[in-house]
């Protein structure tokens, strides 16, 4: 190295920033990161275990996905563009003689915002062919039909909080025997992207192995020649 010349910790130069929950998870204070300015942190994506926000042990095989949208002095604010339910917590719904179903689909809020969902359905028994068709109907339907009644805010709140996944549940157990419904991963349909990841400092990004409990492969889906296989 040439005399004279010092090494620059670019870390150092680095400021904090407060990271606030979307409002429809009260918008709580969920970390801090570090960035060189604001231009460095908008637009960057946050993935967070949902029971460090809800403090709910209930939601400890769920993360959702956060983007920052705006940086109000030292505060950057987050809106919401996905989730994930850990695959582990998946693979100990399957069993011997019980069927999954796995279906993909979009759905619009009624502000037209459009959020790509995957539902794992999981039946008690195993299920005829013209069975499983009239339950995908079902779901996809009834997903539907409640996501145009509803804001954006509103479903995403409620697929989160598993209101939604009951909600089919009740409607599927007039046809079978159902174990359980996941809405095991969303997608909020955005006018762009970006590879820029990060975990909150002690967590994994997403880059990374084990960021959420659920990397791995998905729990072995029946479907349909034509059917989209469940990423979860």
């Amino acid at each position: 190295m040439a005399a004279g010349k010092k090494l620059v910790d670019t870390f150092k130069a680095k400021s904090w920033y407060k990271l606030m929950a979307p409002k429809f998870l009260s918008e709580k204070d969920i970390g801090q990161v570090p960035a060189l300015d604001d231009e460095h942190i908008i637009n960057r994506i946050i993935i967070v275990p949902l029971k460090d926000i809800t403090g709910d042990i209930s939601h400890m095989y769920y993360a959702v996905k956060l983007r920052v949208f705006e940086v109000k002095g030292k505060t950057a604010y987050t809106k919401f563009i996905g989730h994930q339910v850990s695959r582990e917590y998946l693979r100990t719904l399957v069993r011997r003689r019980r069927d999954v179903i796995n279906l993909v689909f979009s759905v619009k809020a009624a502000d037209t915002s459009e959020l790509r969902v995957k539902v794992v359905v999981v039946t008690n028994n195993l299920c005829s062919g013209s069975l499983k068709t009239d339950m995908r109907k079902i779901v996809i339907d009834t997903l539907t039909e409640r996501a145009k009644k509803t804001s954006l805010g509103d479903i995403v709140h409620d697929i989160v909080y598993g209101k939604i996944a009951m909600e089919l549940t009740g409607v599927l157990r007039k046809r079978a025997s159902i174990r359980r419904v996941e809405i095991s991963k969303t997608t909020l349909k955005e006018d762009f992207d970006t590879e820029d990841v990060v975990a909150l400092p002690g967590k994994e990004s997403e880059k990374a192995p084990k960021v959420i409990t659920g990397n791995e492969e998905a729990p072995k889906a029946e479907g349909k020649a034509g059917e989209e296989p469940a990423t979860a």
